[in-house]
């Protein structure tokens, strides 16, 4: 269960461009925390701007011309989906934890409801 807490923590890492170690954590407040605050109706506040600049890059695109508006609703859907499953993995409490043979198979769900999302 500890490679499971350590890939919840990664994923928070690459979707915030923040380190556990970043000096914005200090004493109590920890990189998990601080998502866990901004969770789910504040992710644009710690999501970082590469990753909403840029989007999510997909090889399920189909060339339908959604609209930004659209585009915008649907990245944060799959945002709010990999931050959520980022912080069950990353739990304090180990028996909460997803275990790590159904880390792909969640992940998968993901990227599957997002392409349809996208069609």
């Amino acid at each position: 269960m500890s490679d499971v807490f350590s890939y919840g923590i990664m994923m928070l890492e690459v979707f915030t461009g923040k380190r556990p170690t970043d000096p914005l954590f200090y004493e109590e407040l920890s990189l998990r925390q601080w998502v866990t605050e901004a969770f789910p109706t504040r992710l644009i506040d710690v999501v970082d701007n590469e990753v909403l600049s840029h989007g999510i890059k997909s090889d399920c695109h189909d060339g339908n011309d959604s609209t930004s508006r659209e585009q915008s609703i649907i990245l944060n859907t799959c945002l709010a989906s990999v931050i959520e499953f980022s912080l069950q993995c990353s739990s304090t409490i180990s028996d909460e934890r997803t275990a790590m043979d159904k880390v792909v198979v969640k992940l998968n769900k993901v990227k599957v409801d997002y392409c349809l999302q996208m069609r």
